[in-house]
């Protein structure tokens, strides 16, 4: 299941006791991408083992460690003063730097970013993880095998309190299983009807006997700590596990989409990770499309156009989502290799009203067509406005006329009548 790791560990910290502090580690071990590419992944895996092991020499006896998800670990030891968790760290962080690996100038040392925080015995575990967490994330900003302990600031207590209280109950969600993933139906509409032929992954907050949408700002809470990923990862394993479980009933679609954030797509681990899943998945060609949107493949176009090649090689899709919204639009969709643009949701909205709208999604439409590339328009909420897509010949349309993000077990319902009827 995903997030299992992060469960496991929590168990484990939840089950140890200790008197009177604890010194934790948040650890991130950097450039593993780098590592996996020059190397091989086998060098990369072998230096997570190494890892593995120092941090069990470091607890060993006296506390607990394991892996939080991708390169990201936690440790913690029980100490008798405060005041000597920061020497502990520094020696953890010693015994790391000691790990070796070969790159393309002969044998490195391996790089690391630790965060610290102490620990009493009473302390919530998932606010103790935040806050090392947090100071991990302020030494990688610092740059390599660092160790930064969390402090709070008086002048901004309020505000990080409230940004901790938010992704300690978003993580909380992920490890109780609350979070889960609705389809959204795709239909194809060039052809006269409204044919099922797709549909776009959703995250959803289990939430008082129904589901909602995650409010927007836990969404932009994670992206501002650099912690998108997670949730990213969280959607991805979540995902391939129901694909691969429903393979023979989901061929009858043209393939289902997951949406990536900027930050997965810049973090090398991140990507180094999701494409070894994919290839274990051994998913039909095709059946995964990837969204990104346009502002995170121009803030990466590099990596973005890297990343894209390295997918499509194994079978999968890409959709650059909320086309239109950056500036010179149409200039990226030569350097980019997608496979369709997902009209900006702005210039579906006012459609049938709008003839500026109109003419901009002829345009779109035009120049996707002479790339290769398939349109889809979201915001489809009523027949004007889809007899205005079918004018225009858009290929693909989704909205609450077709239907909303749905429990996937509506979707192989909905799958299943399309085949009767």
């Amino acid at each position: 299941m995903p997030f299992s790791y992060y469960n496991i560990l929590l168990k484990r910290l939840q089950a140890w006791r200790f008197h009177p502090c604890a010194a934790l580690v948040y650890l991130d071990v950097r450039h593993m991408r780098a590592l996996n590419r020059y190397a091989s992944p086998q060098h990369g895996d072998r230096a997570l083992a190494a890892v593995s092991e120092a941090l069990e020499d470091w607890t060993a006896g006296n506390g607990v460690s394991g892996r939080l998800w991708s390169n990201e670990f936690i440790a913690v030891r029980a100490i008798d003063h405060a005041q000597t968790a920061i020497d502990e760290a520094s020696r953890l962080r010693d015994r790391l730097a000691q790990i070796r690996y070969p790159s393309l100038l002969g044998e490195n040392h391996l790089g690391v970013a630790i965060g610290l925080t102490v620990v009493r015995p009473d302390e919530d575990w998932h606010r103790a993880i935040h806050n090392a967490g947090d100071a991990c994330h302020q030494a990688k900003r610092r740059g390599i095998n660092q160790v930064v302990s969390h402090v709070v600031q008086r002048d901004d207590a309020g505000r990080d309190a409230a940004s901790a209280n938010l992704v300690i109950n978003f993580r909380k969600l992920m490890a109780e299983g609350r979070l889960v993933l609705h389809a959204q139906p795709i239909m194809d509409i060039s052809r006269g009807g409204a044919r099922l032929a797709k549909a776009e992954f959703l995250i959803r907050q289990h939430h008082e006997g129904s589901y909602v949408t995650l409010p927007p700002d836990t969404i932009e809470t994670l992206e501002q700590l650099s912690l998108a990923s997670e949730l990213d990862h969280y959607s991805s394993q979540w995902a391939l596990e129901w694909i691969t479980q429903n393979a023979p009933a989901l061929r009858r679609l043209d393939g289902v989409s997951l949406n990536l954030s900027a930050q997965s797509i810049g973090d090398g681990h991140f990507i180094d990770n999701l494409l070894r899943d994919v290839k274990s998945a051994q998913l039909p060609p095709g059946q995964l499309c990837f969204e990104i949107t346009e502002t995170a493949a121009i803030e990466h176009l590099e990596v973005a156009a890297e990343v894209i090649a390295e997918f499509r090689a194994v079978g999968c899709k890409f959709s650059l989502d909320d086309f239109g919204s950056g500036l010179c639009s149409f200039g990226y969709l030569q350097s980019l290799a997608v496979d369709e643009v997902k009209i900006d949701g702005r210039f579906t909205r006012d459609l049938v009203e709008n003839p500026v709208s109109q003419e901009i999604l002829r345009a779109i439409r035009q120049v996707a067509r002479a790339t290769g590339k398939k349109t889809v328009a979201e915001f489809v909420d009523h027949e004007r406005k889809l007899a205005v897509l079918r004018e225009i010949g858009v290929d693909y349309a989704q909205g609450w006329l077709f239907a909303p993000a749905i429990p996937p077990e509506r979707l192989l319902a909905m799958l299943q009548t399309s085949a009767a009827a």
